[in-house]
């Protein structure tokens, strides 16, 4: 029994080694990285013309190549250009529009772009014994299909069919002629992946907005007019104000300002908004040439946003939100062109923003490095402090030198000073807050022009309340503050603790 299994078990394992050894004799099935590769195409980028795409049940797209623009006339007689007047200027980037379908204005960066890409592309040649069958591969209806037209005549076809076995390339076909091309997923995602959207300019406002000067913001055109007392009454409970419009001024310096109402301004966020606005893109297209706006709430849109330039205004509608996946999208519409698009719900919320965002979060705007002088009343008295140079001297006689470390850290501790919520912009309002005899007073000069700003301080019924001298808004801090300002002001004005002096030593003991 014993020698019977000896023997079953040489057999198997001779077996095994059998067809290991035949095995390893076998060519290895070569991965995607050793099919040799060629160039898909001869022309370089400047030899294109025109092409066209073609997509199942899409409308077919051309795209052209714009004459290039004559150099403009020096500004200055004596001014060195690159292109004499009337001649081609070679250093203009290559401009493209896209003739169908009718009205989609093209992307000409993006369109260069794809074109530079794909004339460097490669594909890997498949030899076949016969003719191919292209309908194996897909290519008896691809599924897109390129035609480039070149300066010199001759057209490029190119066609792209079915994703291969392996799952990571695609069949692909030139001039209707063998051999059979495999072209990547990833390396020629150009050719794969690209679509008219992509090719088209996707500007949420398709303008020079470089000149824009106003913004105007409209909120939810469905609803009546809010009025001012029930703006107040929102404030005094501490919710969310939003007026029915917002507007925005670009000023000299670049910056742009509330300008109704006319506030105070944190810039960096409307600074922003002017950049979303600029730069904001369209996440997908909803309809080309939209005949009901209605469906979309585009007819009382929740946000109009009106930009102002030299050469008009243009309009961004927002309406109806949408789910699609995990994304929240809302439909959108300028006033330039009859599509209807959608916008991400971040661009959304950068147009909704409260009032509030868009208000400047600190009482004072100086610059501490050139604050020239400082008032302060106070319980504790009052104390007036110049700077001659880089030093600082409390008023008093004998006149105090102030230590920098303290007076920076002083100028700082108010220069932070949060606002946390806006009371009121009514004006004449301060008695109501116990502004009208402030418990604190603090005046900072600053600048070349000795530019004064002064901020009141008062405490009532357990809250804390702040003004600038000279405008009407009463604002909210934090209910901590006054102790703070009275432990920085305790810091800055008394004299520095004297170091105890140093211990007597004990004399040696006598031998």
């Amino acid at each position: 029994m014993k020698i019977k299994n000896t023997i079953l078990a040489l057999v198997v394992v001779a077996a095994l080694g059998g067809v290991f050894y035949y095995l390893n004799r076998l060519p290895e099935k070569p991965g995607k990285n050793d099919i040799p590769k060629e160039n898909l195409f001869s022309f370089t980028p400047d030899q294109v013309e025109e092409f066209t795409l073609e997509e199942a049940a899409k409308p077919v797209a051309v795209i052209r190549r714009l004459a290039a623009t004559p150099a403009p006339a020096p500004s200055k007689p004596d001014a060195i250009t690159a292109s004499k007047p009337g001649e081609v200027n070679k250093d203009a980037a290559p401009q493209w529009e896209i003739t169908a379908p009718e009205g989609v204005a093209s992307d000409s960066t993006q369109i260069q772009s794809f074109i530079e890409e794909v004339a460097v592309l490669q594909g890997s040649p498949l030899q076949t014994d016969a003719a191919p069958n292209w309908a194996e591969y897909g290519l008896d209806a691809p599924e897109k299909t390129y035609r480039f037209k070149l300066k010199d005549g001759k057209t490029v076809e190119f066609a792209i069919g079915m994703q291969n076995p392996a799952g990571y390339a695609r069949y692909a076909r030139r001039n209707n002629a063998a051999p059979i091309l495999l072209i990547d997923e990833i390396d020629d995602k150009a050719l794969v992946e690209r679509t008219l959207f992509d090719l088209r300019d996707k500007r949420v406002l398709p303008a020079s907005l470089e000149e824009a000067r106003r913004i105007e913001l409209h909120f939810d055109l469905s609803r009546l007019e809010t009025s001012p007392e029930e703006l107040a009454k929102a404030k005094q409970l501490g919710l969310p104000v939003k007026p029915p419009r917002i507007i925005m001024t670009k000023q000299a310096n670049g910056n742009w300002d509330l300008d109704e109402p006319r506030l105070r301004t944190d810039h960096g966020a409307t600074n922003y908004l002017y950049t979303s606005l600029s730069g904001g893109s369209m996440r997908s297209l909803e309809e080309e040439k939209a005949a009901s706006l209605g469906k979309y709430g585009l007819d009382r849109p929740q946000i109009r946003a009106d930009v102002t330039t030299p050469a008009g205004a243009v309009s961004l509608l927002v309406g109806k939100d949408f789910k699609q996946g995990e994304e929240q999208l809302f439909y959108a519409k300028n006033s330039v062109w009859p599509h209807v698009f959608t916008l991400l719900r971040t661009v959304y919320d950068q147009l909704n923003q409260d009032l509030e965002a868009y208000r400047e979060r600190y009482l004072f705007d100086f610059d501490q490095n050139n604050a020239r002088s400082l008032e302060i009343q106070a319980p504790a008295g009052q104390f007036r402090f110049g700077r001659r140079g880089e030093d600082w001297f409390m008023a008093g006689s004998p006149e105090k030198k102030i230590e920098d470390v303290k007076m920076s850290n002083y100028l700082n501790s108010v220069h932070s000073l949060r606002i946390s919520t806006y009371t009121t912009d009514e004006p004449n309002r301060f008695a109501a807050y116990g502004l009208d005899k402030p418990w604190m007073k603090i005046k900072v000069t600053f600048g070349e022009k000795n530019q004064e700003e002064t901020i009141f301080y008062a405490r009532k019924d357990k809250k804390f309340y702040a003004a600038r001298q000279g405008e009407p808004s009463v604002y909210e801090l934090s209910p901590n503050e006054p102790d703070n300002l009275e432990a920085k002001l305790k810091e800055l004005t008394e004299p520095p603790v004297p170091e105890p002096p140093p211990a007597p030593s004990n004399p040696a003991p006598a031998k």
